[in-house]
Formats: C-alpha cells, structure tokens, sequence
C-alpha cells in the first residue's frame, strides 16, 4: 500500500504537458488557462493578446504588430521550427516567429 501511495505521488508531482505558444486549437480550452485560441490563423493558434516584452507563456515572443496590437508568437529560426501551414517570419525585429503568411506589417519601434 505504500509503494501505491509513493506513485500517486510521483504522478500528482510530475509535470503536466501543457500547450505551447502556436499550438493548434480549436476552442480557448485547448490553450490552458494563461492563453486563448485565435481562430483566425490556421487550425487555430494559442496566443496571448496585448502581451509585453517577456510576458509570454511557454518560451513564446511577445510581437508587436501594431502600435497598439500585440501578441505572443511561436518563436523560430526557420520554417522548420513552425508547424504545418506556417512560415518563419524574420524581416523585422530582433526574434523569427511562425506566422500564417507574410502578410504582416509591423510598426517601427
């Protein structure tokens, strides 16, 4: 009985898998409780809206697409590191990140 109770403790101490920056989503709930599902890119991506500079959940970068708009990115060094139906964005600002298309246009800081 004490070696179950040893692993439920283990289990209940181990790390949850938790969503990334950029996952796939279908609804909020599919991002955890810190981020929201954003319907508007392809299948869906995890995001957090009007971030700041390193406030980003799990390794995402905070992008500021307008002077007013911003949101957490997946970052990337190529199109490699983003997912299926995505690109690596790296024309502006100092990190890649996996966007839809090139269609973005960012505000000069």
């Amino acid at each position: 009985m004490a070696a179950l109770a040893a692993v439920a403790l283990l289990l209940l101490a181990a790390p949850a898998c938790s969503n990334l920056v950029g996952d796939s989503c279908e609804t909020s709930a599919d991002c955890g409780s810190q981020m929201y599902c954003e319907q508007s890119l392809p299948d869906g991506y995890c995001t957090v809206r009007d971030c700041l500079d390193r406030t980003c959940p799990d390794e995402g970068i905070c992008i500021r697409f307008t002077e007013d708009v911003s949101y957490c990115m997946a970052p990337c060094e190529s199109k490699s590191d983003c997912r299926d139906g995505y690109r690596c964005v790296k024309d502006f600002g100092p990190h890649g990140f996996c966007d839809d298309d090139g269609s973005v246009t960012p505000t000069a800081e």
